[in-house]
C-alpha cells in the first residue's frame, strides 16, 4: 500500500523529530532551530494540505483581479501600453489549470507595468498605481493572515 500525503509528511516529521533531532550535539543549536522550523513548516503543511487548491485558487483570483484594475486604469506612453498588453494576455491566460504558474505570470506582468508606468506612465496613472495595489494587498495580506492565524503566528 502506497502512503497517502499525510502519512508521509508525518514519517518525516517524525524522522526529524525522532532520529535527526536528537542526534545533533547540543553545541550545533544553528542546526537543531532549522530541524524544528522544518518540522513546524510541515505541520502546517499537515494541517493546510485539504486547503490548498482553494486558497491557491483565491491568490489566483486577487492576482486577476488586481491586473483588471491595473489595465482598465493605467496609461502611458509605448513602455506602458506593451506592458498592459502583456498584463492583459496574462489575466486572460489564467485559469490554464496551472495555478501557481498562472499566478506567477500575472504578478511578474504587473511587476513590469509598475517600472513601465515609472519610465513613461501618465501622471494619473503613476498617482493611481500606488492606491491600487495598496488596496488589493491589503486584502490579500489579511486573508493570509487568516490562512496562518490558527498557528499562533498573527492574532487577526
Amino acid at each position: 500500500m502506497t502512503p497517502n500525503v499525510d502519512e508521509r509528511l508525518a514519517s518525516i516529521i517524525r524522522s526529524l523529530s525522532e532520529v535527526v533531532l536528537p542526534h545533533l550535539p547540543p553545541e550545533a543549536s544553528l542546526a537543531q532551530e532549522q530541524v524544528h522550523l522544518c518540522i513546524g513548516h510541515l505541520q502546517i503543511l499537515r494541517a493546510q494540505i485539504d486547503h490548498v487548491p482553494a486558497f491557491e485558487q483565491e491568490e489566483l483570483g486577487d492576482a486577476v483581479s488586481i491586473a483588471r484594475e491595473l489595465i482598465g486604469s493605467t496609461t502611458g506612453g509605448e513602455a506602458t501600453s506593451a506592458a498592459i498588453e502583456s498584463l492583459r494576455n496574462a489575466a486572460d491566460a489564467a485559469g490554464s489549470g496551472h495555478m501557481r504558474q498562472d499566478r506567477k505570470q500575472v504578478l511578474e506582468a504587473v511587476d513590469a507595468l509598475i517600472k513601465a508606468v515609472a519610465s513613461d506612465g501618465s501622471a494619473q496613472a503613476k498617482a493611481d498605481l500606488s492606491d491600487i495595489i495598496l488596496r488589493h494587498e491589503t486584502e490579500r495580506s489579511l486573508k493570509d493572515r487568516r490562512w496562518f492565524a490558527p498557528f499562533g503566528f498573527d492574532t487577526v
